[in-house]
């Protein structure tokens, strides 16, 4: 009976130890990435028309030159992983490399410093799997090594968790995206992956909701039918804003570092035009923004200028072939256009609606329905409207696919898997 118990500990030791610091790496990013993202929303405006565009450069140059494997989100590259590792792919040392986890943190940290509108959270996933991936490649073969795709998908689950402080959503999203195959075999190890990473951010972190508590009205009249409605604007646009990114990216990706520089120079151009316009809404990962419009700060409700600058300016960030995610960026981009959609048709119940819109840009992008709403649902602790988060979720995912029936990640991850 004792030697059962020892094997069993002895396997789940590395998961435990994997997701114990993955938290700690975690919670360290997201201060530092917070400490950058506030300098540039705080320092004088006239500094941002030129630390922006340099950020975005020297983000792009150290990916490109530095590690490859670090540029974009993140997300794309730990589905590609999660197969890979099956058949023991080497490309797996480059994607989850101890290099790549510090290219991937100075990189994205540059780009926000200077003002570029991009987000830590698909970074974080990651380096997370890199770092489950990494812990396993050195773990003693006789302590019983569990399979890389395991550590993969836990990591990516865990890092999920400790970026967004949202447990339920890291299990849900293991389950949705990363592992559409072997759900059985990963259930023990994702949850236990998930609640270590999400207790230890919370002792660091404390108990914070990510976006923070709004007070919500659901008694507006005709509000499933507005419902419906920004579901299918906001989830159209999310799929046509993912579908474009993936275009100019696969062309980015097999052009010469001649052409991706030069794209690089107009996106880095287009975004300070973007500041100029819409002001610095446009700037970081949109967190403070989501915050101040679903507390009733944000007095933009009939001005398209904030939506415009949150959706264009992480367009142009993204193309430009920056380190960072477009993961808290679809978030503000569907809380900006929702926001202006309730101004325009004076529809009542707007913080409702607006993180209606959040889960439909957000599903529109990913395709993942179910980890959209419970996410948006755990930043906010909204029990009053998970009904209509889940009905954003599934409306947006089904007029989604006619813009393409794979999701952004996907695409990728299938360009990756081409290459490997």
């Amino acid at each position: 009976m004792i030697q059962i118990l020892q094997k069993k500990f002895l396997q789940q030791l590395p998961f435990w130890l994997a997701a114990g610091l993955t938290a700690l790496l975690a919670v360290g990013y997201a201060k530092i990435f917070a400490l950058c993202e506030e300098w540039a929303l705080t320092r004088d405006v006239t500094t941002t028309y030129w630390a922006a565009p340099l950020g975005i450069i020297i983000s792009f140059l150290i990916g490109y030159f530095i590690s490859k494997e670090s540029i974009g989100s993140g997300i794309p590259q730990i589905l590609a992983s999660a197969e890979l590792a099956e058949k023991q792919n080497p490309i797996l040392k480059k994607i989850l490399s101890l290099k790549m986890i510090v290219v991937k943190i100075i990189g994205s940290c540059i780009c926000v410093i200077g003002g570029g509108s991009t987000g830590r959270e698909g970074p974080t996933l990651q380096i997370s799997a890199a770092i489950f991936y990494q812990l396993n490649r050195f773990w003693p073969k006789k302590l019983s090594r569990p399979p890389d795709n395991l550590m993969v998908i836990a990591g990516g689950a865990a890092g999920l968790a400790a970026a967004f402080n949202t447990p339920l959503g890291g299990v849900v999203f293991a389950i949705e995206e990363i592992s559409k195959t072997h759900i059985s075999h990963i259930r023990t190890t994702v949850f236990q992956a998930v609640i270590i990473a999400g207790v230890i951010s919370q002792m660091v972190m404390g108990n914070y909701l990510y976006i923070g508590k709004s007070t919500l009205d659901t008694s507006a009249a005709g509000l499933m039918l507005y419902t419906v409605l920004f579901s299918i604007i906001i989830g159209l646009t999310g799929a046509a804003f993912a579908e474009s990114l993936y275009r100019i990216g696969r062309w980015r990706k097999n052009t010469t570092f001649t052409k991706q520089f030069v794209l690089t120079l107009f996106s880095a151009a287009a975004f300070v035009g973007i500041f100029y316009f819409c002001g610095a809404g446009t700037l970081g990962a949109g967190k403070g923004v989501m915050q101040k419009i679903l507390q009733g700060e944000s007095t933009s409700a009939f001005s398209s200028e904030l939506w415009v600058g949150r959706l264009f300016g992480n367009f142009f960030t993204y193309i430009a072939g920056v380190i960072g995610g477009i993961f808290a960026p679809a978030l503000a981009s569907g809380a900006t256009l929702a926001q202006w959609l309730t101004g325009l048709l004076n529809t009542g119940s707007s913080h409702v609606l607006i993180l209606v819109g959040m889960v439909a840009f957000l599903t529109g992008v990913t395709r993942t329905p179910f980890t959209s709403f419970i996410l948006v649902f755990e930043m906010t602790s909204s029990h009053e409207v998970i009904l209509y988060l889940m009905l954003a979720g599934l409306i947006s995912n089904v007029v989604a696919k006619l813009v393409n029936h794979e999701s952004f990640y996907e695409q990728v991850a299938h360009d990756i898997k081409g290459t490997a």
